[in-house]
């Protein structure tokens, strides 16, 4: 745990030396096989645990924009890469921020309790929230949004990787699809978007 933590700083660091763009050239955590699809039934309420362990329904968030991403803590580039892009969308969205939450879904139930959950969000400035559950539930929510992963065993001491989709989804405040950004999407785009369904 200390070294992914260790990972997630030095990724930050990083970003804030370098002033990295986010565009094509990025790493993406992702292969074409894994690409969203057409969404099936984007809006419709969904049930999982949150970081603290207690029941969540997407319902409690109406009023709310919100951010969704499916990813998972061990993820080496897209996951840290978008949750650090998002960081700068509430900054640049001033006192707008406080009408946006980020909803993080785990794909990877067996690695990430709500604990460690509950500490890789607390890296990011964000107004989060970070789901996971039994598998089954999590594919409900991933297919219900036309998201995608696979597992991949490795050699490595993880044991395993992941590939999944990078899009993010915005909901408006009824739950509803407002808009998909791409993994190339920059921080602008994001900011753009999110004020039109604010406003």
């Amino acid at each position: 745990m200390k070294q992914i933590l260790r990972s997630f700083a030095l990724l930050l660091a990083l970003m804030l030396l370098t002033g990295l763009t986010w565009n094509d050239s990025a790493v993406v955590c992702t292969t074409p096989s894994v690409r969203s699809s057409t969404t099936d039934n984007p809006g419709k309420d969904f049930a999982l645990t949150d970081q603290n362990g207690k029941p969540f329904h997407l319902s409690q968030l109406r009023g709310k924009v919100v951010f969704l991403f499916f990813g998972y803590t061990h993820c080496p580039d897209a996951c840290p890469t978008t949750m650090a892009k998002l960081s700068q969308v509430y900054k640049l969205l001033g006192r707008n921020a406080g009408q946006v939450m980020t909803v993080f879904v785990s794909v990877d139930p067996g690695r990430d309790t709500t604990s460690i959950l509950k500490n890789y969000l607390a890296y990011f400035h964000l107004n989060s929230v970070g789901l996971t559950g039994a598998k089954e539930e999590i594919d409900v929510v991933v297919k219900q949004y036309g998201a995608k992963y696979e597992i991949e065993q490795s050699d490595s001491a993880a044991g395993y990787h992941i590939n999944h989709s990078t899009d993010l989804y915005l909901l408006d405040q009824k739950g509803e699809l407002a808009r998909t950004f791409s993994y190339s999407d920059g921080t602008q785009v994001i900011v753009d978007g999110a004020e039109k369904v604010i406003r």
